[in-house]
């Protein structure tokens, strides 16, 4: 049988320009279903934005919809250079006087060792504080036994840090004399009640604590913490709390970051006061509540957008947006801007509608910030803007409200999920439709090549029969 490209050589018709014809308008169906499925997938891209600015619009929402939201406080230091602080969940507004005479330090015991040092026996190492009623005035809060028999000093150093306990060990090379190498045992945790003890190896053995401990013969005096150590270790860096006040109270601490101090207050100690405290300031974070709202209005004026450009006509280019007449872009818009535009009922906190704060709706629908305005409604001080967004009970505020839109919306029953749902199961068919369509066209089209071959072949032979004839009468006398 000839081939599609062999076909009216035997004719000299042009068949091959009829049979593509031919299967044009067969497969017209199938370009029509083609051109309805890009049609239904520009509709589900343009949903898939409404989905993901709907959400954008939901998190900026549920960002003020808890009067937590604005309780936002920020902390300013007259001297940052000794006391810096972080106000979170809890602060309140107030003014402290912070005085600063000592900052905590992890302690730091150093050993000198000669090149080719080894050890020999089990090193008991512990952290802990002085305390009179232990017997050697010691209570070690974590113990740990490590075998250095036979370990190099890099082996026991090794051996140290794999141990675990807090406390790290580090090599120095001094460089010179006959013992240039320093092992080095730092506690992690600071304070007077995380220091060290080394016992059972020699060149290792460190048992001086700082601080005093009572004295059992004298209520109300003390002693010098008992110890003892090796000739060749010694501290280099002493154990010691932070010592501060706060509006004339004493306090001590392990740590230069206190978090227990203040409620919801972190101070950061790192440098002496000098005897002139510090003036800590803890006030409203104004802008950190401007950012939010600021950021719940892009987000509205984000999808707003979205669903003007993928529903509006362009008359100058004749062309629609891909969801134009789209009923799931009219649902969208009344639920999110009635959920905006609706009033506070009872107006809680002084304010019952956007505008009153500053924010306010512009002929394309999209908000508009006065910052100065919106400013001057955070800071007034004789109403509250949180209540504007949160409601109070039995009222819902703004953001609650857009909030309880938008999951509804794109709730599994939702109008956004169903209808994007719906453009999938249809573009699915669609595609089933074409793939029948493509067997029957492949079909038609290899019965008319098989009837076109055999027109072809008939038409060649009837020619060279003619041909013959035409022959043979040629040579008649």
């Amino acid at each position: 049988m000839a081939t599609f490209s062999s076909l009216g050589i035997g004719s000299n018709l042009d068949l091959n320009t009829l049979l593509d014809g031919l299967m044009k308008v067969e497969r017209q169906p199938i370009t029509l279903l083609q051109k309805q499925q890009t049609g239904l997938k520009s509709q589900l891209s343009a949903l898939g934005q409404v989905k993901s600015a709907l959400s954008a619009l939901q998190t900026a929402s549920d960002a003020l919809k808890t009067t937590a939201n604005f309780a936002a406080f920020k902390a300013t230091s007259s001297n940052a250079d000794a006391v810096t602080a972080t106000a979170a969940a809890g602060a309140v507004g107030g003014s402290y006087k912070v005085e600063v005479t000592q900052l905590a330090q992890a302690q730091k015991v150093m050993a000198s060792f000669a090149s080719g040092t080894t050890f020999h026996g089990t090193l008991k190492l512990e952290l802990g504080k002085p305390d009179a009623a232990e017997a050697d005035g010691f209570a070690a809060g974590k113990s740990v036994d490590i075998d250095l028999e036979g370990k190099s000093l890099a082996g026991a150093r090794d051996a140290i840090n794999a141990a675990g306990i807090g406390i790290t060990a580090t090599l120095i090379n001094e460089g010179s004399g006959a013992t240039p190498y320093r092992l080095v045992l730092t506690s992690q945790q600071g304070g007077a009640d995380n220091q060290i003890r080394a016992t059972g190896v020699s060149g290792l053995n460190y048992a001086s604590y700082n601080g005093t401990i009572p004295d059992p013969d004298n209520p109300g005096s003390t002693l010098p913490a008992p110890g003892s150590k090796d000739a060749n270790v010694s501290q280099a860096v002493a154990a010691q709390n932070a010592l501060f006040s706060i509006d004339g109270i004493a306090m001590s601490r392990s740590s230069n970051a206190v978090s227990d101090a203040i409620d919801g207050v972190t101070l950061n100690l790192s440098k002496l006061t000098s005897g002139t405290p510090a003036t800590l300031s803890i006030t409203k974070d104004a802008d950190a509540v401007a950012t939010k709202i600021n950021s719940f209005v892009k987000a509205y004026n984000d999808l707003n957008k979205i669903l003007r450009d993928t529903s509006a006509y362009n008359a100058d280019t004749k062309t629609a947006g891909a969801l134009s007449g789209d009923f799931s872009v009219r649902a969208v818009q009344d639920r999110v801007r009635n959920a905006t535009t609706a009033a506070v009922a009872g107006s809680p906190g002084g304010y019952a509608r956007l505008a009153d704060v500053g924010i306010s709706f512009e002929k394309d629908g999209s908000l508009k910030v006065d910052s100065s305005k919106l400013s001057a409604a955070i800071s007034d001080p004789a109403k509250d803007i949180s209540k504007l967004f949160t409601g109070i009970t039995g009222t819902t505020g703004v953001a609650e409200r857009v909030s309880t839109a938008a999951a509804a919306l794109l709730a599994t029953n939702g109008v956004v999920t169903t209808r994007t749902e719906g453009l999938t199961k249809g573009i699915s068919a669609i595609d089933t439709r074409i793939d029948e369509m493509e067997t029957r066209v492949t079909m038609v089209e290899e019965r008319y090549r098989r009837q076109f071959t055999a027109l072809d072949t008939s038409i060649g032979q009837m020619n060279i029969t003619s041909a013959y004839l035409q022959q043979q009468l040629a040579r008649l006398p």
